[in-house]
């Protein structure tokens, strides 16, 4: 009986996966609702937090392969243990740095310990999904990742203000006054370190690289899993060869410079969009939360219905590409449009309107590149996602400094014509990408599936 009854244990791993991405967003958003804070208890200039911003990107960048090809040498159990619990520890640290060039440092290393996350992520999905669920599940783990980007400083700023509180009833006597003295902020840091941990307490016990290798995994489950995906292997090494076909891909390439122009347009979001309701629709920080988490909960919307939408495109054309590249392709073009416009808005109710559709917009195609990368990616979906993402997160990375420069010379209205025209040069890129084709494999095989 258990043979014909299948399990689903499959939608445990997508659960742990949408809670790690989550997390991902949640703590590298913190530090946007905590900027104005820092900056005036640290004396750091818009120049300088731009390169604050830059640095954890930078090295997410850096070490995105490195994350990946661990991932694909030694599995994903291991190493996104080991992820988790680095970015964790220098999140928490943040709440110790002592002026610019600690708080630059610990962002960098905050980047080196959470890069490969995601190409590790996408690991696990190629062994624990068939195809066919892999853009609704790449939907889901993206609409987690920013309602944690929207739902981060929301939380942060309801701890920070909680702490605030608990700090002024604490009695001058008591053994803990000197937590009367210490900046909100900082303590707000140190427990969104921990909840890291909790989460690595949780999966490393319980998961398993392969479904194969999980007793509660039943056979008719582990059928539909293994035919729907082909076999692969639990770890294997990654050689010469893979590595010349890696970085001579036309599909990972394109995908390469879509995320890095795309990076460029939405990494507006996480870092200057605080600072753009208030500079030009007079909306302070403390009261800019709602209005900077609206654009990235849209967002997160959109990518759960573009996977959907995907999933249902490939199964009823049977035409993989087409049915990838509509979504990205009409979402960028929308995207841009909706960031030239933001430049004529004359209320924080109209520009937050545009930001919103503009998010929603860009994501509307993110679960379709996410499954088009575990699909070109195939075995070695660790390294090539680390790849795409390492070159996509340069976008991110010189975007706040860019940014900063701009809006403070040229003005707003220049920087948002740039965010367009990223968004623009992105969507060509589809002109190329082929998910149909593993990038290691010979230009005539096929990904098994619908082509």
């Amino acid at each position: 009986m258990r043979s014909k009854t299948r399990s689903n244990v499959r939608l445990t791993v997508l659960l742990f996966l949408c809670a790690l991405s989550f997390l991902t967003y949640y703590d590298r958003q913190c530090i946007v609702r905590a900027q104005e804070s820092i900056q005036s208890s640290l004396a750091i200039d818009d120049d300088r937090m731009g390169l604050i911003f830059g640095a954890f990107w930078l090295a997410y960048a850096l070490f995105e392969i490195p994350g990946g090809w661990m991932g694909d040498q030694i599995g994903a159990r291991f190493t996104i243990t080991r992820i988790v619990l680095a970015w964790s520890l220098f999140t928490a640290l943040t709440g110790l740095v002592t002026g610019f060039y600690s708080l630059l440092l610990y962002r960098f290393l905050f980047g080196v310990g959470e890069a490969g996350a995601f190409p590790n992520m996408a690991r696990i999905q190629s062994r624990w999904l068939p195809i066919t669920e892999r853009a609704r599940a790449g939907g889901l783990i993206w609409l987690t990742a920013r309602w944690g980007a929207a739902f981060g400083p929301l939380i942060f700023g309801k701890l920070t203000r909680g702490i605030q509180s608990a700090q002024a009833s604490i009695e001058p006597t008591s053994l803990v006054e000197w937590l009367r003295m210490v900046a909100p902020w900082r303590i707000a840091f140190i427990a969104s370190g921990a909840l890291g941990l909790i989460w690595c307490l949780a999966f490393y016990p319980w998961f398993r690289d392969d479904p194969a290798q999980k007793h509660s995994v039943c056979k008719a489950e582990r059928r539909y899993i293994e035919t729907g995906r082909g076999n692969v292997e639990s770890r294997h090494a990654v050689n010469a060869d893979v590595w010349l076909k890696l970085f001579s891909s036309r599909s990972l390439w394109a995908l390469a410079l879509y995320y890095f122009c795309g990076s460029i347009g939405w990494s507006f979001f996480v870092s200057w969009m605080p600072r753009y309701l208030k500079a030009v629709q007079g909306v302070a920080f403390e009261n800019s939360e709602w209005s900077s988490a609206l654009p990235l909960f849209c967002g997160g919307i959109a990518c759960i219905v573009g996977g959907a939408l995907s999933d249902a495109v490939v199964k009823k054309t049977k035409r993989r590409r087409f049915g990838r590249a509509m979504f990205p392709v009409t979402g960028c073009l929308l995207a841009a449009a909706s960031m030239l416009l933001i430049t004529q808005a004359k209320t924080a109710t109209s520009a937050t309107v545009l930001m919103c559709i503009a998010a929603a917009a860009f994501d509307l195609g993110q679960a379709a590149n996410w499954a088009s990368m575990v699909d070109i990616g195939g075995r070695n979906a660790g390294v090539a996602m680390g790849f795409v993402n390492m070159v996509g997160c340069l976008g991110h990375a010189v975007q706040p400094y860019i940014g900063a420069r701009i809006f403070n010379t040229l003005g707003w209205d220049a920087l948002f014509a740039l965010y367009a025209a990223a968004f623009l040069v992105a969507m060509t890129t589809w002109a190329v990408i082929d998910p149909t084709r593993t990038f290691y494999e010979s230009n005539e095989r096929q990904i098994t599936g619908e082509s």
